[in-house]
């Protein structure tokens, strides 16, 4: 597995999901593909979407902070997965995030630690 670290906003509100006993938060986030060159700013194609998938404290960590438009840094691994669409099966990448959290470039946040559970 790859580790990817990717920058853009969000599509939509982070999303959550019923795994069995677990609950996945999942979310687009539009990676802009403008670049500057001799101080130039260079429009690029349409933005990136990458698929991005979350579990845990992580996942209820993203349904409470963000949404749609925010600015946010996503780090992961990347892997393969695939479902059976309209048109038969769709292939597509998942991040399956390991970090996550706001751009400071664009954003101002205010954190608020989560106590942990005693076990």
């Amino acid at each position: 597995m790859s580790v990817r670290f990717i920058t853009g906003n969000l599509a939509s509100d982070p999303e959550s999901q019923a795994a069995g006993k677990t609950t996945i938060v999942k979310f687009t986030v539009l990676e802009n593909t403008a670049e500057y060159r001799g101080g130039e700013r260079i429009e690029g194609f349409k933005p990136l979407a990458h698929a991005v998938e979350a579990k845990f404290e992580l996942g209820a960590g993203a349904v409470a902070s963000l949404h749609k438009g925010d600015a946010v840094i996503v780090v992961g691994h990347e892997r393969d997965a695939s479902f059976e669409g309209t048109d038969g099966i769709v292939y597509r990448r998942i991040i399956d995030a390991t970090h996550i959290g706001p751009d400071l470039g664009h954003a101002t946040a205010v954190v608020t630690r989560t106590p942990r559970e005693n076990s």
